[in-house]
Formats: C-alpha cells, structure tokens, sequence
C-alpha cells in the first residue's frame, strides 16, 4: 500500500469514497484511515467537498414525478382501505416501504452518476493544474537562464573594462575549423571569462573543456556549457597556456590530448 502522500495524490480517497477500490486494496485503506488522522481527516474533506458540489449542482426533477410519486401513494392508499382489516396490518406496510425503497434507489443511482461525473471532471481539473505548473516551471526556467545570461554579459562588460584584463583569441585548429573562442584573464581579480559563441555544436554526448597548462600538467578550469554565449571558468594561478579540448558529456578528469582544438599561449 502507498504511503500518505501517494495515496492523496493518486486520487484512491475519492475512488473509495464513490465505492471503486479493489477489494484487495479496501481492507488496508480503511485500517490506514482508522489510524491515520491526517489521512481520515482529509478524506472527511473530500466526503464534505463532494456533498457541497451535490447539493450546489442539484438538479430539479421533472413535474412529472412529484405527481406520479403522490398518485402511486394515493393507490396505495385507496388500495389498502379496500382490503380486508385483517390484511392491512400486513399489505400497507409492505406496499409504501416497496415505494420508498424504489425512490430511494433512483437517487442512489443519481448520485452515484453524478458522483462518478464529478470525480472525472476533478482528475481532468489535476490533470489541467499539472500541465499549467509545468508550463510556469518552464517560464520559471526561462527567466532564470535570461537573468543568468544577463548576469554574465554584465559580468563580461565589467571585465573587458577592467585595464588588467588581458584577451586572448583561441583559434579553432583542423578539428573544428572556423571555431573561435575569445578568453578574458585578470590576474589581479583571479578571474577567467571565455567567449564561446563562435565554437560549433558537438553531438549530446560531447563537451568541450577548457585547461590551464601548469608545469606541463593540465588543470581543468571547468566545462564549457554550449547553451550560453559566455562562461565564467575557473581562474588557474601560473597558468602558461589555456588549451580547449573534446570531452565525453560531463567533462573529464584528465584532459585527452587527442582531441584538442585549440590553444593559445598566455
């Protein structure tokens, strides 16, 4: 059996309360609802909600039956005074209890129908409020990578102003030819900002990678995210070159030499 939350969310409270839970199912959510307050007293919030939802879209019955109903009483009546006095005790009795049990069915019925309209007019509504949050989520997402994106051209105009700030042009070599990378270095910040709007599109399961060559040994300065135009990287002290490279998704701990594209020496 699912927890709380799952079972909330999975809509089985509205489902037992309209009689539609396997009966494999029944034995283990009541007992939950009988230990679980939270769980009872939502699901006394949904019995509420629905009844609510009865009472405001109640539909008015046709004449027809309010006059039927009081004419099938009036036989009743009229029946039983023609019979015997010993047989009344037995005959009326039966005779409106038969009735009643037929108009108490009808609005079982009705209910039930409305009931079972209700519920898939509420799961299409969840369904609905879902898709609209994923559209928000989207939006939210948006606007965060506009505000990032923002965020970093101002980063970069501050840079390049900056009279330390020292450009270095990264020329894409055989491997990417055309490719072009601009990096922007300030020692005395300790900042390094590269310009890969010019580097071409690699296949999803490829990266590129930018290095600082230390001693011969290359120091990741971190992965180059295609889907922005400027990226901050980190800065790599005593650094003699920067080198770009062709890395698996998610980038590497050691730089494949083979697949470099471009280097420039600082």
């Amino acid at each position: 059996m699912k927890d709380r939350n799952a079972i909330i969310e999975s809509g089985m409270l509205e489902m037992y309360l309209l009689g539609l839970i396997p009966d494999k199912e029944l034995v283990t959510l009541e007992k939950m609802l009988a230990e679980d307050e939270i769980l009872a007293q939502k699901y006394a919030e949904i019995e509420q909600d629905f009844e609510n939802v009865s009472l405001e879209n109640a539909i008015q019955p046709p004449d027809f039956i309010k006059e039927d109903l009081f004419a099938a009483i009036r036989e009743d009546y009229v029946n039983v005074r023609t019979l015997p006095e010993e047989n009344v005790s037995i005959e009326k009795p039966v005779k409106k209890s038969q009735t009643f049990m037929w108009i108490a069915a009808s609005l079982a019925a009705i209910f039930m129908v409305s009931s079972l309209w209700m519920f898939t007019q509420w799961d299409s509504t969840k369904t609905d409020l879902k898709t609209t949050q994923q559209e928000l989520d989207n939006i939210k997402s948006q606007i965060e990578n506009l505000q990032g994106e923002l965020k970093n051209s101002q980063l970069l105009a501050d840079v390049i102003k900056d009279p330390n700030t020292l450009q270095y042009a990264l020329k894409g070599n055989d491997k990417i030819p055309g490719g072009f990378a601009t990096a922007y270095i300030n020692h005395e910040e300790k900042s390094a900002i590269v310009n890969v709007q010019k580097l071409p599109g690699l296949s999803a399961d490829k990266t590129y990678q930018m290095w600082g060559d230390v001693n011969g040994e290359m120091i990741s300065m971190g992965v180059i995210d295609k889907s922005k135009d400027v990226v901050v990287l980190e800065y790599i002290n005593k650094a003699t070159s920067l080198n770009i490279t062709i890395e698996p998704k998610g980038g590497s701990a050691h730089a494949t030499v083979e697949q470099l594209v471009s280097n420039v020496y600082l």
